[in-house]
C-alpha cells in the first residue's frame, strides 16, 4: 500500500516538473537514500499528503451532500406549502331586499313614577301594611301613623270652638227674655208717664188760660169799684203760679218722652243684638279656631297613607318605628303598573321614528316570549351635546320586563336592496367582523362592517365587493393565507 502511494507521489511530482529529470532523480536517490537519516521524515510526508487527500474528499462529498439534501428539503417544502388545509365551500355575495331596521337602547323605567310620603313630621310610623312588588288600587291603605298627640290638639281645639260658638251667640243676642221683658215693661211706664204729664200739661194750661182771664175781669172790676185791689192781685199771683205750671209740666212732658225713648232704645237694641264690632270680633275668633280644627283633622286624615292611583309599589323606604318628615318618599310606585322604555336615538334618525311604531325588543331574559313595544312620543328637547333625542316606547309590564333594566330593541322602517351573505361565513372577533375571501386556492381574511340580518344572511355594508367568493362552511378553521380545496357539492 505504501509503494502505490508513493508512485503515486513520484508520478505527481514528475508532472509538476517534467523538464528537471535530474531533480526528479535526486528525489528518487533521496527516498531510497539512508534509511538512518531520511527514513522517519518520509513516513510523515507521505502520512500528512495521505490525510490531506482522505480530508479534501470528505469534505467534497459532505458538501454535496449538503446541497443535494437543501434542494430536495426545499421541493418537499413547496409541495407541502401548495397543499389544502381544508376543504370549504364558496359562496357569492348575493342582492336581496332588507328591512331596515332603525336600533334603539335605553332603560325601561316606570311610565309616570309617583313617590308617596306623610305631610305631616315628627311622627313615628306606626303600621306598614304593603311591600314591594304588590299592585294596590287607588285609596288603599299602605301605613299609619301614630296620631294619639293630634287627636288631643283636637279634642283641646273642639273645645276653644264651642266657646267661641257662645261667645257669637253672645255677642249676637247678650240680653236674655226675661230682661228684655223687663225693657218693655219700662218702655210702657214712660209711654204711661208721658200720658200723665201731657194731660198735666194740658190742665196746667187750662189753668192759666182761665187765670188770666180771670186777671182781665178783676181789672175790670177794679176799676169799677167792685173788687178790691188786693183780691185783683190775688189773681194776677194765681195767674202767674198757673204759668208756672205750664212750664213745669212741659218740663216733665220733654222728660218723660225723653225716658220714653229712651226705654225704647234700649228694647230696640236688645231685640237687635250686640255691637257690630263685637260680633266681628267674635266671629274671627270662631274662625279660627274652626282653621285649627281643620288643619288637625286634615293632620289626622294625613297619618292614613294611602295610594294615590292604581298601580304596582317598585320601592319601600320605610320601616316600623321610623319618624315621619314631611318631602321623605316612603313608597315608590308606577302609575297604572305601565312601564316604558327611554331610547336614546340619533337626531338623524328622528325623522323616520313616528308614534305608533312598533318596536321589537331583543330577548334579554332567556325566554322565547316576544316582546313589543310601541312609539308613545318623542321628546321635543335634544341634547345639545350628545346630540339625541329621548323617544319614550310604551312596553308591557306582564313579559319579565321591570324598571331599571336595559334593553334594547329594533324599528322596522322600511324595505331597501343590499348584498348579503350567509351568517356563518362571517367570524366575530374581538368586536370585530371578517370574511374569508377567496382567490383561486389561497383565502384571505378580510374585515367587514355587517348591517342587518335578513333570515340566516347578514347585511354587507363594507368591505366585499359584488362577485367575490366568500368562504361558508369551514371559515372558522380558517387563517389568513391558507389554502383550501373547494367542496363541488
Amino acid at each position: 500500500m505504501k509503494t502505490v502511494e508513493v508512485d503515486k507521489l513520484q508520478n505527481s511530482a514528475q508532472k509538476t516538473n517534467p523538464g528537471d529529470q535530474q531533480t526528479g532523480k535526486l528525489s528518487n536517490q533521496q527516498l531510497g537514500g539512508s534509511k538512518k537519516t531520511g527514513g522517519s521524515s518520509r513516513k510523515w510526508l507521505i502520512r500528512s499528503a495521505v490525510v490531506g487527500l482522505i480530508v479534501a474528499g470528505a469534505c467534497a462529498l459532505a458538501f454535496n451532500s449538503q446541497k443535494v439534501g437543501h434542494g430536495s428539503a426545499a421541493k418537499a417544502h413547496d409541495e407541502q406549502k401548495h397543499a389544502p388545509v381544508l376543504t370549504v365551500s364558496v359562496q357569492t355575495p348575493q342582492v336581496k331586499p332588507i328591512e331596515r331596521k332603525l336600533a334603539v337602547h335605553g332603560s325601561v323605567s316606570a311610565w309616570d313614577p309617583i313617590s308617596i310620603g306623610s305631610t305631616t313630621s315628627g311622627l313615628q310610623v306606626e303600621k306598614i301594611l304593603v311591600d314591594e312588588g304588590q299592585t294596590v288600587k287607588k285609596g288603599q291603605l299602605l301605613a299609619t301613623l301614630d296620631s294619639s298627640q293630634l287627636n288631643t290638639q283636637l279634642q283641646s281645639e273642639k273645645a276653644r270652638l264651642a266657646s267661641a260658638v257662645a261667645t257669637v251667640s253672645k255677642s249676637v243676642q247678650p240680653n236674655r227674655p226675661e230682661d228684655i221683658n223687663a225693657m218693655s215693661a219700662a218702655v210702657s211706664q214712660a209711654e204711661a208717664n208721658v200720658s200723665d204729664t201731657e194731660a198735666a200739661l194740658v190742665q196746667a194750661k187750662a189753668n192759666f188760660e182761665n187765670a188770666e182771664a180771670n186777671i182781665k175781669r178783676y181789672q175790670y172790676l177794679k176799676k169799677e169799684g167792685v173788687v178790691s185791689n188786693q183780691e185783683a192781685e190775688t189773681r194776677e199771683t194765681t195767674a202767674q203760679v198757673d204759668a208756672a205750671i205750664v212750664r213745669s209740666s212741659e218740663h216733665r212732658v220733654t222728660a218723660a218722652r225723653a225716658a220714653l225713648k229712651q226705654s225704647q232704645e234700649k228694647l230696640s237694641m236688645a231685640h237687635i243684638g250686640g255691637r257690630r264690632e263685637d260680633i266681628d270680633i267674635a266671629r274671627a275668633s270662631v274662625k279660627e279656631i274652626e282653621g285649627n280644627v281643620q288643619r288637625l283633622q286634615t293632620q289626622i286624615a294625613q297619618t292614613l297613607i294611602k295610594a294615590p292611583v292604581d298601580g304596582l309599589l317598585t320601592r319601600r323606604d320605610v320601616h316600623l318605628g321610623d319618624i315621619s318628615s314631611a318631602g321623605k318618599t316612603m313608597f315608590y310606585m308606577s302609575r297604572d303598573s305601565r312601564l316604558e322604555l327611554k331610547a336614546q336615538v340619533p337626531e338623524n334618525d328622528l325623522q323616520l321614528i313616528k308614534p305608533g311604531q312598533v318596536v321589537a325588543i331583543d330577548n334579554t331574559l332567556g325566554t322565547t316570549a316576544k316582546i313589543t313595544g310601541t312609539v308613545r312620543e318623542i321628546s321635543p328637547l335634544i341634547d345639545a351635546d350628545l346630540r339625541l333625542a329621548t323617544v319614550r316606547i310604551d312596553v308591557p309590564a306582564d313579559k319579565g320586563l321591570k324598571s331599571g333594566m336595559y334593553a334594547e330593541g329594533h324599528i322596522n322602517v322600511g324595505k331597501y336592496s343590499g348584498l348579503t351573505v350567509p351568517s356563518q361565513a362571517i367570524i366575530s372577533r374581538d368586536e370585530k367582523s371578517t370574511v374569508f375571501v377567496l382567490h383561486n386556492d389561497q383565502v384571505e381574511r378580510r374585515q367587514i362592517q355587517a348591517g342587518n340580518r335578513v333570515n340566516d344572511d347578514v347585511e354587507i355594508i363594507s368591505g366585499l365587493n359584488n362577485g367575490e367568493q366568500v368562504v361558508v362552511d369551514g371559515a372558522g378553521f380558517l387563517k389568513d393565507a391558507d389554502y383550501v380545496a373547494v367542496s363541488k357539492h
